[in-house]
């Protein structure tokens, strides 16, 4: 957790600052300035417990926590994701709130914040492992396989017996006994350690952002890979956990809370927050719940439903219906309106998509201004987007909404580059940074 002071940060020009590490709170990033992080964190403790398409580099929220917080306050990521926010806060003794519509990232971010006492964990690690490989040597054992679409041409039937092994081991290993947390808890922790080896062992391209099967991509994967697989992550992962709960011994503060709504509905009393961090999906670039088809069809996270039906409850969600966009949809905004019509002459179903996007945006930044305290700051995480051609830089249309009668200021906005992905996105809709958007209430 290095932080970088102006002594060791690299200064390319007046408005270009690269940072080794973390940043030291009492920098200024210039208003319109860009800096890139060369990031040393992203797996320290439990950040890297799963991938997560689109994630934080944690030393980008550790430094707006810093800067914009003070220990023992609250700081809410209303689409947390896999919850680097919610670990940041805690880690610098604020108060971390997570919330997402999406359950896998609801899960991560429970298990990625939540302390197990190291004895424990190691120990129902070595029996849940000695369970599974008992159960593979018996070979007429044939364990329950969940149902869902396209199952053999997603994976083996060897990787099939030896996913559905690990599961029932896990199940089976930590039922639920007189309503023990810690149960609760380590059995949380193996089902995301189960969940972040799926996509390696499916025959899924793992380099797309969605869940595809590519002829090309031909994955060398034998019988037995699985549970070995499996094995070596989950003690990996103990002692990351491990070196979390030795941490968290020094913290004042280890309140963490994921209620269980959404970013358009949070159910927070008024100006009860100190500090919001997020980073809304990207309109057209990352399909979530098609990112995670898999490892949700593996925990029975989807439910009975259609996974479109899940989709559509998404911000920037990409499913609509043909009857939505049968006319031009406006706002009222310069800065968004003439990008709609531009992209309606070529494709009225993507026009409706960002006028969805950013009609949901505006309803999710007066919650954020509700729940916030005054005096309080707003930070959106953001990436420009091609959509047929036309860019739409997101960062301006939202400083137009968030401060065009609803109360926000706008207080600093500043580029932060990227220099590596966990999956590829499209090149067309390739990002090479994000926008960071600072408001005030």
């Amino acid at each position: 957790m290095n932080t970088s002071t102006p002594n060791d940060m690299h200064d390319s020009s007046s408005q270009e600052l690269e940072f080794e590490g973390g940043i030291n709170p009492r920098i200024d990033i210039p208003n319109g300035g860009e800096i890139l992080i060369i990031s040393n964190d992203q797996s320290y403790l439990t950040h890297g417990i799963h991938k997560f398409p689109a994630k934080f580099f944690p030393e980008l929220p550790r430094y707006l926590i810093q800067k914009y917080s003070v220990a023992g306050e609250t700081v809410l990521d209303p689409m947390c994701g896999s919850g680097t926010v919610v670990l940041e806060a805690i880690l610098n003794n604020r108060i971390g709130i997570g919330i997402d519509i999406d359950p896998i990232a609801r899960l991560i971010t429970k298990v990625k914040t939540t302390t197990i006492d190291p004895g424990f964990l190691i120990k129902s690690a070595r029996n849940l492992v000695k369970q599974i490989h008992e159960l593979d040597s018996l070979p007429d054992y044939q364990p329950s396989i969940p149902e869902f679409h396209y199952r053999e041409n997603w994976f083996r039937s060897y990787v099939l017996r030896e996913l559905a092994i690990i599961t029932e081991s896990i199940d089976n290993l930590f039922l639920p006994k007189q309503n023990d947390t810690m149960f609760h808890d380590i059995r949380d922790f193996c089902r995301v350690v189960l969940s972040s080896i799926i996509r390696d062992v499916s025959n899924a391209d793992p380099h797309c952002t969605r869940t595809v099967l590519r002829k090309k991509v031909v994955k060398n994967i034998r019988p037995g890979d699985t549970l070995k697989k499996f094995s070596e992550t989950i003690f990996r992962q103990c002692d990351s956990m491990c070196e979390f709960f030795d941490v968290s011994q020094a913290l004042t503060f280890k309140d963490v809370r994921l209620p269980d709504r959404n970013a358009l509905k949070t159910g927070l009393d008024s100006d009860t927050i100190d500090l919001i961090i997020t980073s809304p999906p990207y309109i057209n670039a990352v399909d979530y719940p098609r990112t995670h088809q898999l490892e949700m069809y593996w925990l029975g996270l989807l439910g009975d439903g259609p996974l479109s039906r899940l989709k559509r409850t998404y911000i920037g969600t990409e499913t609509v219906y043909k009857e939505e966009y049968e006319h031009l949809k406006t706002t009222g905004y310069e800065t968004l309106d003439p990008i709609l019509e531009e992209i309606y002459e070529k494709d009225p179903r993507r026009s409706f998509i960002v006028f969805k996007f950013f009609d949901d945006m505006k309803s999710q930044l007066e919650e954020m201004y509700r729940i916030l305290k005054p005096g309080g700051h707003y930070c959106i995480t953001i990436g420009s987007n091609q959509i047929r051609g036309v860019e739409v830089r997101s960062d301006r249309i939202l400083a137009e909404i968030a401060t065009a009668g609803m109360g926000f200021e706008q207080e600093n906005t500043f580029f932060s580059k990227l220099i590596r992905h966990f999956i590829r996105i499209p090149r067309p809709e390739r990002m090479l940074g994000e926008w960071i958007l600072i408001l005030r209430k």
